[in-house]
């Protein structure tokens, strides 16, 4: 079912139906900034939480393991992602300078911290990647299952449809267990994706942001 990190869709946890309602986090507490504040962070997933939030996906790199400890005590599922670039920069200076040296040791050395905390339900290997190619999806694939074979592995890409369609984004698609689809249908198009390809299991990985009304990208 579609969009759990932007709307809803349902699942099944320990047998019993569950709507997830999702929200992308990144890692700063506001104007605490991005340094680790416990109880700040508390409160964040409270209030989320109280406003029926039971999804987070972090957005877009591992978030601090206080933030795991406190979804696991809460009872917050996450969608845990890893890099927001592969070897193709956004920006300068950034992880893909290192991506070819240290990506395979950051998403096991990831998935080997996390592994047990079982409010991480999903693996992300990506966000909105720019020049990425089925190897290397591939191999950050293979990373995550040689360590954990327990929970399907994704990415969010923008870029299934619309003005910045790769035809690469969906080779890379069909070889994840999920497919994350970040403002369709400005990205795709969920119904006419799956007619296409039945076998995607298909979700909005983001689909709106604070600063936009909803309906209106």
């Amino acid at each position: 079912r579609k969009a759990p990190f932007g709307g809803s869709t349902d699942i099944a946890l320990n047998g019993t139906h569950l709507t997830l309602q999702g929200v992308d986090m990144h890692h700063d507490v506001g104007a605490l900034g991005a340094a680790v504040n416990y109880r700040a962070i508390e409160r964040q997933l409270q209030i989320l939480k109280g406003m029926g939030v039971n999804a987070i996906r972090t957005s877009h790199n591992p978030p601090a393991p206080e933030f795991l400890d406190i979804t696991d005590r809460l009872g917050i599922l996450v969608m845990e992602e890893a890099f927001d670039t592969w070897t193709q920069s956004k920006t300068t200076n950034d992880y893909s300078l290192y991506f070819n040296d240290w990506a395979q040791r950051d998403i096991q050395d990831m998935v080997r911290r996390d592994r047990n905390h079982p409010s991480v339900i999903i693996w992300s290997i990506g966000n909105e990647i720019n020049g990425g190619t089925t190897t290397i999806a591939q191999n950050l694939k293979n990373w995550v299952l040689a360590l954990d074979k327990s929970r399907p592995v994704t990415w969010a890409s923008n870029k299934m449809s619309g003005p910045h369609y790769t035809s690469v984004d969906h080779d890379i698609a069909g070889n994840l267990d999920l497919v994350g689809y970040n403002y369709a249908p400005y990205a795709g198009d969920y119904d006419a994706d799956h007619a296409d390809h039945p076998t995607w299991k298909l979700f909005g990985s983001e689909v709106a942001a604070a600063v936009r009304s909803r309906g209106i990208y």
